[in-house]
């Protein structure tokens, strides 16, 4: 065993916590090397502090950190591993590079316990969410990108790293969400599966849409859907895209139409399908299912509830790959224990549609969806309510989404905003809980911002199902349920044509499309063949196709449960006015305005009588012999750890160690 030198500056000896730290009741989880399932983190936060659990498969140094961007550089690390005689060296550092990290001159990261048995590591520490230091990261609600590595063995010197090799990676999770469990589940609980039947995914294309009809199954009267997950066929991570599941509104037979199946495109989609525009459950890639909070429950079985639902799967076969046959989908879990709510699900922003144009070679360009408070109070008037309680948010956009944000105004005042993301992520969209209830009042505007950059693209980007189209969508998880299901609007189509010039537009029915009328050398012309074959795109379109999605006129959707689906056609072109101005928007409290004193470092090496006492080994044959006989069998004693949060719904895990 190498001997430890250690630099005076940075030497502090604590004791570890006490053995119940270990018993800590962690709210989340997720393995962050989601194929070989080795390194398990565990996390918890409250107002101002989060604390993190890591449990890798090695008996060598350990790494994890908070990053700008899923890269190493800029990122706010901390390392630590085990020595042979029992003692843990654990330090808070930063990353300027691709390179060696540096031990930060401020350790504010706080070594809670830590320990070794045959095969694993554990690491369990905590921080300030908010570190006002040019060095750390704030940790703050949205999308956040964490990275990882591990080695199998320890350093030969307590502050010099061995390069981890290829045991590294990156991982987008939402670390201030709410909950991801319930904290018990009820014991009669049941679940229902809507899967694909081996489906052969298309290999010509990138993007595919399939639907399958579903008939719901008969559960003997009104129970509660309290929880859903996806179901995604091993391997099929990066192919499954997204799974929605839509109620229609029109009265489809489910009998006939179950276990029916047809690509978007295919001549034989039934015509009736196209009314199934309710969206009822959400599921986006790299997302986990969701719990719903205690007091409320999504309602099956009861009269009007529905007897048919269409799954959508939307599989992006980047790869082309052949052969490929996919049973992915959705798992309801239900319960006859009914909660005190019926859960609603409504879907803000903008119709997917080429009314939504984006120009290219925009750094930051914001496409807005607005809620307009008539169709909210229409609603809640039906109901007899005054209010709705917001409990989680769910946002989706394709590529070239950078932030994502659903805003709340009353009274020209803007409150604080019901969701942000300022870091969103393509390839992980969770549907998040809110740490609080909202409350949503008659006469309150929901409006969702979705900002995009398209510099590296060269044509307009418009509103579509394929991948490389784009999407400006958001839900709300709220109670008590309306018949509202939609509550949405886009820039309407004549306010772009006068942005290009037009004086006059019509609708016109061969186009199923408005069309210049003057002046004579526009005339005919829609805003797709305009922008395709006479403009160009330069600073000032841009910025007067901004101002259109800003402040121009809309056509706005407010589709209930009971809508027909000429209804919904018809508010499609109907014109109205654009959303008002924002007397007071919100802004988020800068806590950083007084700058912070730095402390004088200082690494943390834990008493190995303390972690004698964690680990349990007094009287055991020495950690050293014990590491050894364990070194040659990493690979083969590695466990894969039973903690599906599905069967684990009661809170902290025992590991043992």
């Amino acid at each position: 065993m190498a001997a430890f030198r250690t630099r005076l500056f940075v030497v502090a000896a604590v004791t570890v916590m006490s053995a119940t730290c270990l018993e800590t009741t962690f709210t989340h989880s997720a393995y962050l090397d989601a194929a070989h399932e080795k390194y398990f983190l565990q996390w918890m936060y409250n107002a101002d502090t989060i604390t993190f659990r890591v449990e890798v498969a090695t008996l060598g140094y350990v790494g994890f950190g908070i990053s700008p961007n899923g890269d190493m550089t800029g990122s706010d690390i901390v390392t630590g591993f085990v020595t042979d005689q029992g003692d843990t060296f654990f330090y808070d550092r930063y990353a300027a590079a691709r390179a060696t990290p540096t031990i930060d001159a401020s350790q504010d990261w706080t070594l809670e316990a830590s320990g070794e048995n045959g095969t694993h590591t554990f690491l369990q520490f905590s921080r300030n969410l908010v570190l006002c230091d040019d060095t750390d990261r704030t940790i703050k609600a949205g999308t956040t990108r964490v990275i990882w590595a591990y080695h199998e063995e320890d350093p030969r010197h307590d502050t010099v790293l061995m390069y981890h090799g290829g045991t590294r990676g990156a991982r987008s999770l939402m670390l201030l969400s709410g909950p991801q469990l319930t904290r018990e589940m009820p014991e009669d609980v049941q679940s229902m599966e809507f899967l694909n039947d081996a489906y052969a995914v298309p290999y010509k294309r990138v993007t595919n849409y399939l639907y399958r009809g579903f008939k719901v199954p008969d559960v003997g009267g009104k129970k509660h859907v309290i929880a859903f997950e996806p179901v995604v066929q091993p391997g099929h991570e990066g192919l499954v895209h997204h799974i929605f599941l839509y109620a229609c509104l029109e009265d489809l037979n489910p009998d006939l139409y179950d276990g029916v199946q047809h690509l978007r495109q295919s001549p034989d989609y039934p015509e009736h399908w196209r009314s199934c525009k309710v969206t009822i459950i959400a599921w986006d890639v790299g997302g986990a299912g969701i719990h719903y909070p205690e007091q409320v429950g999504l309602s099956v079985g009861a009269p009007g509830d529905p007897t048919f639902l269409l799954m959508e799967t939307h599989y992006n076969n980047v790869q082309h790959m052949k052969g490929t046959k996919d049973s992915s989908g959705i798992r309801l879990l239900y319960t006859s224990q009914l909660r005190e709510y019926d859960l609603g699900f409504m879907q803000l922003g903008m119709e997917v549609a080429r009314t939504q144009a984006i120009p290219p070679g925009c750094q930051s360009f914001v496409s807005v969806g607005t809620c307009y408070p008539d169709c909210l109070e229409n609603a809640m008037e039906e109901e007899s309510i005054e209010k709705i309680n917001v409990v989680g948010v769910h946002f989706h956009a394709h590529l070239a989404a950078r932030k994502m944000r659903m805003r709340h105004v009353r009274n020209g005042v803007e409150l604080p905003w019901l969701g942000s993301d300022e870091n969103f992520d393509f390839n992980f969209q969770q549907t998040v809980r809110l740490q609080r209830e909202v409350e949503v009042l008659k006469g309150d505007y929901l409006i969702l911002e979705c900002t995009y950059n398209t510099e590296d693209r060269r044509q307009t980007t418009y509103g579509g199902a394929r991948t490389q189209d784009e999407m400006c969508l958001g839900h709300i998880l709220h109670y008590p349920n309306m018949k509202l299901r939609r509550c949405k609007s886009n820039p309407h189509r004549a306010a772009y044509l006068a942005a290009l010039g037009a004086t006059g537009v019509t609708f016109s029915a061969a186009e199923n499309d408005f069309v210049v009328t003057r002046p004579p050398h526009m005339a005919g012309k829609t805003m797709k063949k305009l922008l395709h074959h006479f403009a160009s795109w330069n600073e000032k379109l841009r910025q007067k196709f901004q101002e259109v999605q800003i402040t121009g006129n809309t056509s706005a959707i407010c589709l209930k449960r009971d809508s027909s689906y000429e209804e919904y056609h018809r508010q499609k072109v109907t014109m109205r006015e654009p959303p008002p101005v924002i007397l007071r928007p919100y802004k988020e409290t800068d806590v950083c305005k007084t700058p912070r004193t730095s402390t004088v470092a200082s690494s943390v090496k834990l008493r190995k009588e303390s972690n004698e006492y964690i680990n349990g080994i007094h009287g055991a044959k020495s950690k050293s012999a014990r590491k050894r006989g364990s070194r040659r069998k990493t690979t083969k004693n590695h466990r894969k750890l039973n903690l599906s949060p599905w069967r684990h719904h009661s809170g902290a895990r025992k590991t043992g160690w």
